[in-house]
């Protein structure tokens, strides 16, 4: 993959204009699709020549990459852990979850999604930057909070970054699946807070009978 401009080596000006190519490359994608998307378009929208958009992305795999990219750093920016093994779990796991379900049913992010897995197989090394500016991101993020949890007695995880991936797959694995697919996103007979309060208080607290009950 060709190289990109960094940001911060841009400026101001240089860094406002790489960001509007961005946005405007972005819908160019979610229009026509990875393929049918040109760069030609872009620059109609965006205004100015193809040689400056390739002096920042390098080429339009580079620049789908870089709206990757930006879009994991968005949704990073937004997922707030905190930093001490707080008291009250359930209230952090709701906020969590109510964060996953805002950003993972965004109708452009489901779309770019769509695109995305389309071409990984063509492109194996954005495949890699999807996952390690985002997936792997997050479950460091996510699995430091467990760990920190874990080592204050409050939760069992002693293996924090599993139990991150298994906490984020229960929020958003079904309700995206069935986006995707353009179905309605929740279960029938359950919305976005059910399914949230579902999924947190099986986390926290299982399918087993309690030995008392037994």
């Amino acid at each position: 993959m060709a190289a990109s401009a960094e940001p911060q080596a841009l400026g101001a000006r240089g860094t406002a204009r790489r960001d509007a190519m961005l946005a405007a490359a972005l819908d160019v994608f979610l229009e026509y699709g990875y393929e049918g998307a040109s760069i030609e378009e872009v620059m109609r929208r965006v205004g100015g020549s193809k040689a400056s958009l390739y002096r920042y992305f390098g080429s339009k795999e580079g620049l789908f990459g870089d709206i990757i990219t930006a879009r994991c750093d968005e949704f990073m920016r937004g997922f707030k852990v905190p930093a001490q093994a707080d008291d009250d779990i359930e209230a952090t796991l709701t906020a969590l979850a109510e964060f996953f379900v805002t950003m993972f049913l965004d109708r452009k992010r489901l779309e770019l999604f769509r695109i995305m897995i389309a071409e990984m197989p063509r492109f194996p090394a954005l495949a890699q930057r999807f996952y390690e500016y985002g997936p792997a991101r997050g479950r460091k993020l996510l699995g430091d909070y467990f760990r920190r949890q874990h080592e204050a007695g409050r939760l069992v995880c002693p293996d924090p970054e599993f139990t991150a991936v298994q906490f984020i797959e229960m929020v958003k694995a079904n309700p995206q699946h069935r986006a995707l697919l353009g179905f309605e996103p929740f279960l029938p007979g359950r919305n976005a807070a059910q399914h949230i309060a579902g999924v947190v208080s099986l986390f926290l607290h299982g399918c087993a009978r309690r030995p008392d009950s037994l």
